[in-house]
């Protein structure tokens, strides 16, 4: 066998090869069960991606209020006028505060804004969707954060903040998925506050089904939740007086502290509300309640 004729059929046989490994692959490439999410490093999940999740509240708090307010430019006076806040507070120079001082006007030169004219429609459509990017980023990183699930939970349901055409079922799987993975955490009571929004949330999308024509949940349905609710506030009672006893709590700031206590009680009164809800959707008269 000549040379030319060797490399002409060592040539074929790649080529029929590359060619079985498309016809094969290309099902393979278009199953969306195959898709594995993306999770570099192993980041995502990871007390890392705690970490992570908690630093991502400052560029998206920034992002949202350039969105909101209209960008224009922050604190301007008129010609002549002053205020007490705006007056430098007179420190003696030293390499330290002078060192101090130009990290603060390099942090906020950042986010001030020059431009006297509001942000145009295409701008602010462009900084809601860079704080929707960021929602989504920050949650893969840590779903069991009870900020920004309901942040990215509320940029779903609210189409005059997202970007893109979210319709109930995603807002609704976000939440499932969220309660999920909130139930395997059993070392740490606040995610199980995030689970117990979720189910709140999922209540009140059901709550809101009742207006259409042809609701399509029932009350069945809506104890179902509303049990899971009892179960997921329990789960953070039992966890969080283990805390008690083993004096985590004490690992936690103050403000962290306070608030857990203010989302359950928000949680609580939420589900209170939520039992009244079924029974007037049942038809049952409400529990006679004390006036104040």
């Amino acid at each position: 066998m000549s040379r030319i004729t060797s490399t002409a059929f060592s040539t074929g046989l790649i080529g029929t090869g590359m060619l079985a490994w498309a016809l094969a692959g290309r099902p393979l490439v278009h199953n969306p069960d195959l898709n594995a999410p993306m999770n570099p490093l192993g980041i995502n999940g990871s007390p890392y991606g705690e970490v992570f999740a908690m630093a991502m509240q400052g560029p998206i708090d920034t992002h949202f209020h350039g969105a909101w307010s209209g960008g224009g430019p922050a604190h301007q006076h008129a010609e002549g006028e002053h205020c007490d806040s705006c007056q430098p507070v007179k420190a003696e120079p030293t390499s330290g505060n002078r060192f101090q001082n130009l990290l603060t006007s390099l942090e906020k030169a950042v986010e001030t804004r020059t431009n006297r004219k509001s942000a145009s429609a295409a701008h602010k459509r462009y900084l809601r969707r860079q704080v929707e990017d960021k929602l989504r980023f920050a949650y893969q990183l840590d779903p069991s954060h009870y900020a920004n699930y309901n942040s990215l939970h509320f940029f779903l349901t609210e189409p005059q903040l997202g970007t893109r055409p979210e319709l109930t079922p995603s807002a609704a799987k976000l939440a499932e998925e969220t309660i999920q993975y909130c139930l395997k955490q059993d070392n740490d009571p606040r995610p199980a506050l995030t689970a117990a929004a979720a189910t709140s949330n999922i209540l009140e999308l059901m709550f809101n089904d009742r207006q259409n024509a042809a609701p399509k949940f029932t009350t069945e349905q809506m104890r179902q939740y509303l049990t899971l609710l009892d179960h997921c506030i329990s789960r953070y009672v039992a966890i969080a007086r283990q805390w008690d006893t083993t004096k985590n709590w004490q690992l936690l700031s103050p403000q962290r502290s306070t608030e857990c206590d203010e989302r359950l009680h928000f949680i609580l009164k939420f589900r209170e509300a939520a039992e009244g809800t079924i029974l007037r959707f049942e038809g049952k008269t409400l529990p006679t309640q004390v006036a104040n």
